[in-house]
């Protein structure tokens, strides 16, 4: 995708979403037969509706009618990025703070290669992780050593 008219559509959209107590997750643009498709991820605390999106995809729409942004034909969607979300950044990992998640690793720990477990802290270079709730001991595990992480869904 053309990273200069991604740049522009997210400088001239964050800061209407930042207003909307809105955060943008990740914007996917992909180029169709005829034309472009731009999906906007979006999440709030707490969590966004369906009527939250549809309202944000005429805002969004508008906002790039207005602005000139695109010059083409294009198809607009907003929605939640869904209950099985990568966690990647920081704020992602902080959000799920006590929530059970499988990290898949580079490198193995102890072992292991994947790690199920309660995520109980992070910051910029680790995250910690409980992995059964019975037990105290804890595992850190190098935010650069993580492959890929997903919320579980508890049984």
């Amino acid at each position: 995708m053309d990273t200069p008219l991604l740049d522009e559509i997210k400088a001239r959209v964050l800061p209407f979403l930042v207003r909307e107590n809105v955060e943008l997750v990740d914007l996917l643009v992909n180029r169709g037969r005829r034309r472009l498709i731009l999906r906007f991820l979006v999440d709030k605390p707490g969590g966004i509706t369906l009527d939250e999106c549809a309202r944000l995809n005429k805002e969004i729409g508008r906002l790039i009618e207005q602005e000139e942004i695109i010059q083409q034909s294009y198809v607009l969607e907003v929605s939640s990025p869904g209950l099985d979300r990568p966690l990647v950044s920081t704020r992602d990992f902080q959000r799920c703070l006590g929530q059970l998640a499988r990290i898949v690793l580079h490198q193995p720990i102890n072992g292991e290669n994947v790690w199920t477990g309660f995520i109980d802290a992070v910051d910029e270079n680790e995250v910690v992780i409980r992995p059964s709730s019975q037990e105290p001991e804890k595992l850190s595990i190098a935010r650069k050593n993580i492959a890929r992480a997903r919320l579980e869904i508890e049984s």
